[in-house]
This record gives C-alpha cells, sequence and structure tokens, in this order.
C-alpha cells in the first residue's frame, strides 16, 4: 500500500518536472530565435509583465535612446518598461537579427525593427531594439535592454 501510494505521488511529481510545469512559460525551452521573437511580440503589444517575466534575475541594463539607466533589478526594469512605452503605441515590431555569441554561460543577441509612435500623433517612428540575452536555467533571459536614438536617412 506504501508503494503504490509512493508510486501516485513520484510519478506526477517526476512528469512535472519532466515537462517542466510550473516555470515560466515564456522561454522555457525556446531557442534563442523564439526568445526573441516571443520578446518583440510582446514588446509590440506593451505586454510589461510578459516582457519581466523574460528579465535576467542578476539584473537588466537599461538604455532608453540616449539615456543610460545602468543596472536595475527586473521589478525596476519592468516599471522603467512601463513607463516608457506608457505614451507609446506599437505599431510592429519584427525581428530583423538575432546571433548567439557563445560563451558560459552562452550568450546572444537580438535587433528588433520597432515602428511606433506617441499618443496622439499620427506619423510612426522607427527605431532598433537592441537586445541581449543569457542562457539561465535552460531559458534565455534579458541580460540588456537598449532603444537606440533615431537616426535620420
Amino acid at each position: 500500500m506504501k508503494v503504490r501510494l509512493h508510486a501516485r505521488v513520484l510519478v506526477p511529481a517526476t512528469l512535472a518536472v519532466a515537462l517542466g510545469v510550473g516555470a515560466p512559460p515564456v522561454c522555457l525551452g525556446q531557442d534563442l530565435e523564439q526568445a526573441a521573437a516571443g520578446f518583440a511580440t510582446q514588446w509590440a503589444t506593451g505586454d510589461v509583465s510578459g516582457l519581466q517575466s523574460r528579465f535576467s534575475e542578476s539584473g537588466v541594463r537599461v538604455q532608453w535612446e540616449e539615456r543610460p539607466l545602468g543596472a536595475l533589478s527586473p521589478q525596476r526594469a519592468g516599471a522603467s518598461v512601463r513607463e516608457y512605452l506608457g505614451n507609446r503605441e506599437g505599431a510592429s515590431a519584427r525581428v530583423s537579427r538575432v546571433e548567439e555569441v557563445g560563451g558560459a554561460p552562452a550568450r546572444g543577441f537580438a535587433e528588433i525593427r520597432w515602428e511606433s509612435r506617441i499618443r496622439g500623433v499620427s506619423e510612426n517612428v522607427t527605431r532598433t531594439v537592441f537586445v541581449a540575452f543569457t542562457f539561465e536555467d535552460d531559458n534565455w533571459r534579458v541580460a540588456e535592454l537598449r532603444v537606440l536614438p533615431q537616426t535620420r536617412l
């Protein structure tokens, strides 16, 4: 009887661990391209809580155009993203480049082409969002986030 009860608990628990139940779903099992595409989608829709769930637990270096904020905790970085996106409407965000650069832990980056406009203004502006990732706990996590200043062609 004790063996059966133990098996009833052990088998579901083992399956939950193997399948990643209870783990953050946003990055689990994704390669860098998938992580970058998911980030771009959440960025375009202003999903700050989704973005924050992707941040490295050791902090995120943040720079808004020409204003570097330095390394922030995931919570403070999320608040900063919320403030930055607060008066903007995202039109689109698409990944334009993804590259793994190696290292231990593994690192990589993505460049995202982001079209947006200030609320109440009809003109779209295009910026590049640079996202540096680090591979932590079997997931790609955001270690750096930079919105590059708009450049005139």
